[in-house]
């Protein structure tokens, strides 16, 4: 399916929100690792949650919906059975890196793969490498660091050292190293994308398990850990919330409104409304949750991307409409996520007009007046919200194709924007 969007203005009205989708993933995979039952309510169901429920019961779990979006959870108490086929991770790279760690602790082998980007963009040798490390075995089956891979376990424990660019490694072996059959010290070169392991920590400090670290370079982890199963409510994602407050602060003559949103979170994506404050936008968050965002006139500025790296296109979606010069630093793994979005972004934006400069690590973009064209997803979910926003604001209509893999996140975005004003239509 595609979507043709058309220049939008006077924006008006309330955006519901999904859940999380990293909240819901931990959630899972903690609850799944669980002795007893637990019931998560309100968790990011898309295709990434239905192949990892899939690959949560080939490792020996047993989960299923029940009534009003609860999803009861009949966890393995840690010990897990070896998977009897592929474990088909599609384009997740939550599911490829966490289930890698994960099958080291099955006694068997466990084979993982995916789609292209799964096979060629999103790198597993800095994890492959640490888990042989900590005494399990683990190998991409082309030698080249990516799927497939194939693990066997179990993870003893030990030392280990890995590059921490990519944060979801580094999530994924704390958690194995959880259920490691001793203590586990992990060196973390070049740690990034900290927030992102910060909620990992969260979930573990939540279900007991006793670890260290000195900020974020060096976790102590004491392995054999066992927790009980657990009732949780999946937060609001901060990650999708930023695409409608974005469109209210661009779109001239808009007030938008999100609610139910959780400052406290320790969602990283979260920041970026500090950041499009000191660029000169209106946002205002209440004590219930409700952030409001209205038109506003901004200044380009230089951000160091790594805390909110998701957010990378839609920050330099809003460069092209501050004043001045935004230059985005700090944020190389972008070329390592559903498709290479440093220079997909660069090709979207300068095919629409922009003054837009690539750099290894980033993006320098200028104020620009932007027109329609052709763009293609690349099958990315965050193209398709991000490219729909600077659509809204390019002088004549922009065709989207492929928008379906905006379901990953944000199921409703469509609807949802469509709700609010903007002139956008299925094609």
């Amino acid at each position: 399916m595609d979507v043709v969007i058309n220049r939008s203005r006077d924006l008006s009205g309330t955006v519901i929100i999904p859940p999380n989708k990293s909240h819901s993933f931990r959630a899972l995979i903690m609850a799944a690792l669980a002795e007893g039952t637990s019931h998560i309510t309100g968790p990011a169901v898309s295709s990434d949650w239905m192949r990892g429920t899939e690959a949560l019961e080939m490792f020996g779990a047993d989960i299923r919906p029940k009534a009003d979006k609860v999803w009861e959870v009949i966890g393995t108490g840690g010990k897990l059975k070896t998977p009897s086929d592929i474990v088909d991770c599609g384009n997740s790279g939550i599911i490829l890196r966490f289930f890698t760690a994960l099958a080291t602790c099955c006694s068997g082998y466990t084979i993982l793969s995916g789609d292209h980007s799964i096979r060629h963009i999103r790198p597993c040798q800095p994890l492959i490498d640490a888990i042989n490390q900590l005494g399990a075995w683990a190998v991409s089956s082309k030698g080249d660091g990516h799927a497939p891979i194939v693990v066997k376990g179990e993870l003893r424990g030990g030392r280990a050292e890995i590059d921490g660019m990519d944060s979801q490694p580094i999530s994924a072996l704390l958690v194995a190293a959880a259920l490691a059959n001793a203590p586990s010290e992990i060196t973390v070169h070049n740690p990034g994308e900290k927030p992102w392991v910060g909620v990992t920590l969260e979930w573990l400090k939540r279900c007991g398990v006793e670890f260290s670290h000195d900020n974020y370079a060096k976790y102590r982890v004491r392995g054999n850990s066992k927790w009980q199963g657990f009732d949780t409510n999946i937060p609001l994602d901060w990650s999708a919330a930023l695409y409608p407050i974005v469109a209210g602060v661009l779109c001239p003559s808009s007030v938008v409104s999100v609610p139910g949103m959780d400052m406290d979170d320790c969602q990283g994506d979260k920041a970026v409304v500090d950041i499009l404050r000191q660029m000169g936008a209106d946002i205002k968050v209440d004590a219930d949750g409700l952030v409001t965002a209205r038109t506003s006139f901004l200044q380009g500025m230089e951000i160091d991307c790594n805390d909110f790296v998701d957010q990378f296109m839609l920050l330099a979606v809003v460069g092209a409409f501050a004043e001045g010069q935004t230059v985005l630093t700090n944020a190389e793994i972008c070329r390592h996520k559903e498709c290479d979005r440093i220079t997909e972004t660069y090709k979207a934006l300068k095919s629409m007009g922009a003054d837009v400069e690539e750099r290894p690590d980033g993006l320098v973009i200028r104020k620009s007046r932007l027109h329609g064209t052709n763009i293609d997803s690349r099958a990315d979910h965050r193209m398709v919200m991000t490219m729909t926003l600077a659509a809204m604001m390019a002088e004549s209509k922009t065709r989207i194709t492929d928008i379906d893999c905006v379901k990953k996140t944000f199921p409703g975005f469509v609807d949802q924007m469509a709700s609010i004003g903007c002139d956008i239509q299925r094609a």
